[in-house]
């Protein structure tokens, strides 16, 4: 909750600062055209009111009535936005001013500048004084000759300055007011996004989240979808995944059921098998001694020694089958030692080699020289790697490949290297039905088989805080990959 709230915040924050960015410059862009455009119209006022001046003084002198000229500068000058009307010469001195004090002096510096470069009849701002400045020249026409000589071709020149505090006054109320307005726009857009996201983003990601705390106490919980946007489908698709998990968990629960009632049945038929086993065990031993007492007293030659012979082959069979029902009801505890692992394998590949050659298997070892010593149980570890090997032969009846790799896999992080022992066969190989099955205890494919082979060595293989597992495809063989792992210490102790 508190992170929706935290970024719908940083949204609003940002886009705020967007708008009011976007909106400042609009505003500060609108502001100075308005600016703009006044000065142009303020500027059009001067040369109309320069025009007007010019025209009335011309009319006054003409009429010869030169001290009129001093009344109208004096008229004008009382105007709102006038600033000063004067007449200078051409030296520069001022003959007539609407500001008296000022008559007899030189004009300044940057006016006389202006009529030396003759920038005549058009407005010149002077910002650091805040008026619109314009010179008119007055001529020396013929209507004028008879009064001031042919001497000069410029009588005077008139200059006249509008003061720019009224549009200057106008601009700053404009430029309030637009900025009051970019606020308001600013913050009303603002409110407007932050109901927009409250509405439509915050409030259905607030009840996903707590949807989602709901299905962490009940897969029954479900997102109330309000809209059909893009959130709207998020809490669709919400909804199905705790649809899809929770009838995943319904499998699963039904699935660990049926295992609790196998495991248990199990259980009962392991100590029930336990039990018949240790009572079929010395009366097994007892035939078997009584056959080789009887193969004693027959001749070689004789035909009931090839019955005794057989008689013997089932005892063991039968041997054996007890010796793995008791193996996997009553397992023996583990007695630890530091065993070479590749000189196990070594033994083991030379044990099997009879049975190799005679069922024309090509037996293959690719064992990496200078593995870590492992502290394991080599007796079991043996029965487990034997129990693989023998499932290899019978694979194989035709004969084909098999082969055992051992190679080591180094440390990452905290999970320790380990020692892989991995063998194919280019047996039959297993279906996919019961690539799932051959650990389980009692299933097997063969009519001879128990069943408990792949069982018991899984559980040795666990025993050692190793993994198990098979990867096959149905006539291409299979492959059996053991995963025991090095000590976290010292990661194993070499072989010397």
């Amino acid at each position: 909750m508190r992170f929706v709230s935290s970024l719908k915040s940083k949204i609003i924050l940002s886009v705020s600062a967007i708008l009011a960015v976007i909106i400042g410059t609009g505003t500060w862009i609108n502001i100075g055209y308005q600016r703009a455009q006044m000065e142009s119209a303020l500027e059009d006022n001067v040369l109309i009111i320069s025009n007007t001046i010019e025209k009335s003084l011309a009319n006054a002198m003409l009429d010869g009535k030169s001290k009129e000229v001093q009344h109208i500068l004096d008229a004008v000058g009382t105007y709102r936005n006038i600033h000063e009307l004067k007449i200078f010469s051409p030296s520069g001195v001022i003959l007539k001013s609407s500001k008296a004090w000022l008559i007899g002096r030189k004009v300044d510096a940057a006016t006389e500048k202006w009529f030396r470069e003759g920038q005549f009849k058009r407005p010149i701002k002077r910002p650091d004084e805040g008026v619109f400045s314009v010179l008119t020249p007055i001529e020396n026409t013929e209507k004028c000759i008879h009064c001031h000589g042919s001497a000069t071709k410029l009588n005077g020149v008139l200059s006249v300055d509008v003061s720019m505090a009224q549009m200057q006054e106008k601009v700053g109320e404009l430029s309030k007011t637009m900025v009051l307005w970019a606020c308001g726009i600013t913050a009303t857009l603002a409110l407007s996004l932050g109901l927009f996201l409250t509405r439509f983003v915050t409030e259905p990601i607030q009840d996903l989240i707590a949807t989602m705390e709901r299905a962490e106490r009940g897969l029954e919980a479900r997102a109330e979808v309000k809209s059909s946007d893009d959130i709207g489908r998020l809490g669709e698709a919400f909804n199905s995944l705790l649809s899809k998990l929770e009838r995943a968990r319904r499998r699963v629960e039904r699935y660990h059921y049926e295992q609790m009632k196998r495991a248990d049945r199990l259980a009962s038929i392991g100590e029930m098998a336990a039990g018949i086993a240790h009572e079929i065990k010395n009366p097994l031993a007892g035939i078997a001694g009584v056959v080789q007492l009887l193969k004693k007293d027959i001749p070689s030659g004789d035909p009931k020694r090839a019955v005794l012979d057989e008689v013997l082959s089932q005892v063991e069979r039968m041997d054996k089958a007890v010796r793995n029902l008791l193996a996997f009801a009553r397992p023996p505890e583990p007695r630890m030692t530091l065993v070479d692992v590749n000189a196990i394998i070594g033994k083991l590949i030379d044990f099997l080699s009879p049975q190799f050659a005679r069922h024309g298997i090509s037996a293959e070892r690719r064992l990496t020289a200078g593995l870590p010593w492992l502290v394991m149980d080599p007796d079991l570890m043996q029965q487990a790697l034997l129990n693989i090997a023998l499932n290899a032969i019978r694979a194989m009846p035709e004969g084909g490949k098999f082969a055992v790799e051992t190679r080591t896999e180094a440390p990452a992080g905290d999970v320790p290297g380990v020692i892989k022992i991995i063998f194919t066969d280019s047996g039959e190989g297993i279906s996919s039905e019961n690539l799932g099955r051959i650990f389980s205890p009692f299933f097997t494919t063969r009519q001879q088989g128990t069943g408990l082979g792949l069982s018991i060595t899984q559980r040795i293989v666990e025993q050692h805080n190793g993994e198990l597992s098979v990867k096959s495809t149905p006539g291409m063989g299979a492959t059996f990959t053991i995963i025991l792992p090095l000590p976290k210490n010292e990661q194993g102790t070499r072989s010397v």
